[in-house]
């Protein structure tokens, strides 16, 4: 039996029903699976059934692809709206497909894009690439943004994270994106259509540089430390545990205050304690007593503790009654940051206020903070001889891969917190330390990560864990990390070198097309 690959080049649903699966495939490659080959596949088939079409049906391909990436990608979403809001479960599947089927018109209009514009110029595949980076970037912006599965933070493990402290996450998307196209524009035939002795040597001849040269280069970059080792600090990061039902219950304040106290009463040796996301759950405003006895107790144990907070700005502050998820810096740290990057269906619900009577998941606890004004302040250390600056970053806030490079250029240490209790055990919480990790690469910074429910861990510069602690368990993080100085590429440049790059393509193979039809 025979399968008749160009089958699915064809209009309708088969070819669609094949996209979906291809689309689908794609989140196989992120935490807590890491099979990073399987994009390079996944893409080379989409690309492939993109090529007979016209705009119209390769715009309706690209948004089954989207719909497959999404839908097996983020549909965790669903454990929120569902499980701690109580909306009942066909509403809330009904809100989760109306979110997926959105963030898929991404692909749609990427493809349509592509197909209008690009399919018919020289070296398609280069236009492909280029234009799957634009429209990646533009999912970090458009709508406020959902800078979630994009291809280049899987890859923290192969020998293309060497391009991430250079050129960013999206570079190595690029670099994926076109090795795929690639294969499939010069190389199909050589593949299918001969002995398989034969293809294989006709690989290696045309498509070696390609295919294999990112690969050297990228192991080859990866030799290089970007920023430097100033001198060893010992952290704790304490993940409470607090079930995500009972964590705003006024019965369960004493107990949240207390646990987290007498865990770090334990370890007041350490340079830095680091509590998750709102782990004091009482405004900031309401817990001064509690915080005046924790700065005291940093500042006679000469320990930086850091925690998050919920805050109400007062009435002479610039925003009277707007509140915010916040961290603030205690002991021998100082600083106040509030969140600048809301997450959707957690700190906000992206849907219009008259739909509040409708949708019980709007009165979930502190479901309507404001965003942090740009431009805050770092985290400061003062220790004695040891002052450093901490780049803090909320939850969401870490998934932005320019805006984490511009927050933490003057940073000796990252830290980041969060409470990923509202996505219970979905795969949710595991692709977001999967992105913590490229953002230390990117940056060449230690991060250390304290979590409500994990997962809690500390990531070290190259992007690798050095401790971590098991979901849904009480424990406390113990590790020794690095204070650095210095900046990689991508800390100073951020994406721009990558964007413009596939810009200059774009114009350049459209200039060349020109240039073709009047010769």
């Amino acid at each position: 039996m025979t399968i008749d690959l160009h089958s699915i080049q064809r209009p309708g649903l088969l070819g669609h029903f094949f996209a979906l699966v291809c689309g689908a495939l794609i989140p196989f490659s992120f935490e807590p699976y890491n099979i990073w080959p399987v994009q390079i596949i996944a893409i080379a088939f989409f690309y492939f059934s993109l090529k007979p079409l016209n705009s119209k049906q390769a715009m309706w391909r690209g948004w089954w692809f989207g719909l497959g990436v999404f839908a097996s990608g983020v549909s965790w979403v669903y454990v929120s709206i569902h499980v701690y809001s109580k909306t009942p479960a066909p509403l809330a599947v009904l809100l989760t497909l109306i979110f997926v089927m959105g963030l898929a018109w991404f692909f749609a209009l990427m493809t349509l894009s592509y197909q209008h514009f690009f399919s018919q110029k020289s070296k398609p595949y280069l236009s492909f690439a280029a234009i799957w980076v634009l429209f990646e970037w533009s999912r970090s912006w458009i709508l406020a943004g959902f800078p979630w599965l994009f291809l280049g933070d899987a890859h923290i493990d192969s020998s293309l994270k060497g391009f991430a402290p250079v050129l960013g996450v999206y570079s190595i998307g690029f670099i994926v994106v076109l090795m795929s196209a690639f294969i499939i524009d010069t190389q199909w035939k050589t593949l299918f259509d001969q002995d398989r002795k034969t293809s294989v040597k006709n690989l290696a001849k045309h498509a070696g540089p390609i295919l294999i040269l990112p690969w050297i280069m990228g192991a080859v970059l990866s030799v290089f430390e970007w920023t430097e080792k100033q001198h060893d600090i010992n952290v704790v990061a304490i993940q409470g545990n607090i079930p995500q039902e009972r964590k705003w219950l006024s019965e369960e304040i004493y107990p949240t205050l207390e646990k987290y106290r007498s865990a770090s009463e334990q370890n007041w040796d350490a340079d830095i304690i680091l509590w998750p996301e709102t782990a004091i759950t009482v405004l900031h405003h309401q817990a001064k007593e509690y915080m005046k006895f924790l700065d005291e107790e940093g500042k006679d144990n000469q320990t930086a503790l850091i925690t998050g907070i919920p805050y109400q700005q007062s009435q002479t502050e610039p925003m009277p009654g707007r509140f915010h998820n916040s961290i603030v810096g205690l002991g021998e740290s100082s600083g106040l940051y509030h969140k600048q990057k809301l997450v959707p269906f957690g700190e906000y619900m992206p849907f219009p206020d008259s739909w509040r009577p409708l949708l019980s998941f709007f009165n979930i606890p502190m479901s309507q903070f404001a965003a942090g004004e740009n431009s805050q302040s770092l985290i400061q250390v003062n220790k004695g001889d040891s002052n450093y600056m901490i780049a803090p970053f909320i939850c969401y806030d870490v998934v932005y891969p320019d805006f984490v490079a511009d927050q933490s250029q003057d940073s000796g240490l990252m830290i980041t917190i969060s409470n990923d209790a509202w996505f219970g055990l979905s795969n949710g919480p595991l692709q977001h330390l999967g992105i913590v990790k490229m953002r230390a690469l990117e940056n060449g910074r230690y991060v250390l990560r304290s979590t409500n429910t994990g997962v809690t861990a500390l990531i070290d510069n190259r992007g690798q864990e050095v401790a971590r602690l098991s979901q849904m368990e009480f424990g406390v993080l113990k590790a020794q990390a690095q204070v650095r100085s210095g900046n990689t590429p991508f800390n100073i440049w951020g994406s721009w070198p990558i964007l413009l790059l596939s810009a200059l393509c774009l114009v350049l193979l459209s200039i060349n097309a020109i240039r073709a039809r009047h010769s």
